[in-house]
């Protein structure tokens, strides 16, 4: 049970669709809109600046707050942000297809590797700010947290090899975007503009 709880407790979280919520709220189906993924940057696509960055914090905090429920139980801290980033891309309240898992691994590292994950956070805006394509920006996240984790030997062993095993599921999420990618089709996103 120590190993299996945890990873229950994260996947518990990641399947709230929080993102998809909100659309509802807003009067939007996300399955049926956009890219029909029901992440954050579809919604925010669909709704605005203002839902995006509801649903991106909101979907971040699935990540969070099962990994520091794992670190004060005890528990493996890998596992429980492993459960709630597979929760979020398989969600099984949408036959197994859900989110890119971007704003869950957020929220993931920000309790594992915070150091590791400021600076990623910098390529992200970087990458995000010279192409405006949010997959790109997201890809190149998921690649420089577990490189960052590694060089500045931040957490343990278990998590950094946990936050590669992540960054290949995330990369995967988003092959459909990769392929529009290398066909220059995929596309661009600006944040602030209203929709």
């Amino acid at each position: 049970m120590g190993y299996v709880l945890p990873f229950i407790i994260g996947f518990v979280f990641g399947i709230i669709p929080f993102s998809y919520i909100l659309g509802k709220i807003k009067g939007l189906d996300l399955k049926k809109v956009g890219s029909g993924n029901i992440g954050a940057t579809n919604l925010g696509r669909e709704a605005g600046l203002p839902f995006f960055v509801l649903g991106f914090i909101l979907d971040g905090l699935k990540g969070l707050i099962p990994v520091l429920l794992a670190r004060n139980l005890g528990y493996l801290t890998a596992l429980a942000g492993a459960g709630a980033i597979l929760g979020h891309i398989f969600n099984p309240l949408f036959k197994f297809r859900g989110g890119k898992g971007v704003s869950t691994t957020i929220g993931v590292a920000i309790g594992i590797v915070p150091k590791s994950f400021l600076i990623s956070l910098a390529v992200w805006v970087v990458v995000y700010l010279s192409t405006f394509i949010v997959a790109l920006a997201s890809i190149g996240f998921a690649v420089a947290l577990p490189i960052f984790g590694f060089v500045m030997n931040e957490a343990t062993l278990t998590d950094r090899v946990f936050m590669v095993i992540m960054a290949g599921f995330i990369i995967y999420a988003h092959r459909s975007n990769i392929k529009r990618i290398l066909k220059k089709e995929e596309a661009k996103f600006i944040l602030w503009r209203r929709k």
